[in-house]
């Protein structure tokens, strides 16, 4: 069948988030009749690729250089004729993309930006990273997969846009119940709580939810799953706090929904994010959720009598108590609330936005 519209969605690689988030758009957006090219430049994939997406892999590239990539990108997609978008998904494609000088060019910002400097220079570092990122996003068509972000860009780093807007990450909602279904001999048979991330504690602060963890002084084992460079201060903060016959880390799972899904809570502890695609996830589980108030994504996602159960950032106090609370009484997860997330209305919004191009380009 004759495809509508074709785009190309561009990015370094297919691991994480933004991994996930590239190849549940790009399945959406064919389902709606749109011919989706994916392409990276570093052989690093983590997921299995549908047949029917086409994937190009640029070789024999220097990942510093980004003029080289930039110039075999806008060969390989000069092949594919006629486009209505080209996206590219991280700050490192971003830079990359930024390069090239085609029409119909957006930007997705995944990320804040942003990152906590210390010592006598901290201002003058934090001062140069943000001329950078409004150097990179001022002029540019962009984005943002949260309002958070949006703001940040225009406030915080203070860019320029062409323009700006926010489409938020899509789920499959249908596959995310399907794989919560799979067996997992891991998995205790006693309730638990748990965390779902890298091990970072410059982000994911797994110190902020020990500390809590310990005052709040729970009967349930906290699961902590992910992997990651902090894993050793980690089991020695685990040590310090005489927790280790009730912390498990049982590393990294490709599949994490059987662990959501038998949680008796969901504890998000970051001082920032992007979006937050874990807490989505949780939800569409029924898993009860608790989150820290980071300035882009949770309080968009827990929206409503969810918005209860979101508390300062970095406060360890008011995480003990919320969990408490969680634990007691938690109200119903309806579906309204993460509808907005799902892969049809987040493709719809990229056909929205290719319709809306057009009609610019023919006046």
């Amino acid at each position: 069948m004759m495809k509508k519209y074709k785009i190309v969605l561009f990015n370094d690689s297919l691991v994480g988030g933004a991994g996930k988030s590239i190849l549940v758009l790009a399945e959406a957006l064919e389902r709606e009749g749109v011919e989706v090219h994916i392409v990276i430049y570093e052989n690093n994939v983590d997921f299995n690729v549908p047949k029917n997406i086409h994937l190009h892999l640029l070789q024999n590239l220097n990942p510093k250089n980004k003029k080289q990539i930039a110039n075999t990108l806008e060969e390989k997609i000069n092949q594919f004729g006629k486009l209505d978008l080209i996206i590219s998904n991280s700050t490192p494609s971003n830079k990359i993309l930024s390069i090239i000088k085609q029409p119909n060019i957006y930007h997705c910002v995944r990320s804040t930006e942003t990152k906590h400097f210390y010592g006598f220079f901290k201002y003058i570092r934090s001062f140069l990273r943000k001329r950078k990122y409004r150097k990179l996003y001022t002029n540019k068509n962009l984005i943002t997969v949260s309002k958070g972000l949006e703001e940040i860009i225009t406030n915080n780093i203070r860019a320029f846009p062409e323009s700006i807007q926010t489409i938020y990450e899509p789920f499959d909602f249908t596959a995310i119940a399907a794989l919560s279904k799979k067996e997992n001999n891991q998995i205790p048979n006693e309730d638990y709580l748990i965390h779902v991330g890298r091990f970072d504690l410059v982000s994911k602060r797994q110190d902020i939810l020990l500390h809590a963890y310990k005052k709040a002084n729970l009967m349930y084992p906290l699961v902590l799953l992910g992997d990651g460079e902090d894993r050793k201060q980690i089991e020695e903060l685990i040590h310090e706090l005489k927790l280790e016959n009730k912390v498990l880390l049982p590393g990294f799972s490709k599949n994490p929904f059987p662990w959501i899904k038998k949680a008796k809570l969901f504890i998000f502890s970051s001082d920032f994010e992007g979006f937050g695609r874990v807490l989505v996830e949780a939800l569409a589980l029924k898993t009860p959720v608790v989150s820290t108030d980071c300035p882009s994504g949770p309080s968009e996602i827990m929206s409503g009598v969810l918005s209860d159960y979101l508390v300062p950032v970095g406060d360890v106090e008011a995480l003990a108590i919320k969990i408490k609370e969680a634990l007691d009484y938690y109200p119903d997860i309806s579906e309204h609330i993460i509808d907005k997330f799902s892969d049809v209305n987040i493709a719809n919004k990229y056909i929205k936005l290719i319709e809306e191009n057009n009609v610019k380009s023919k006046t």
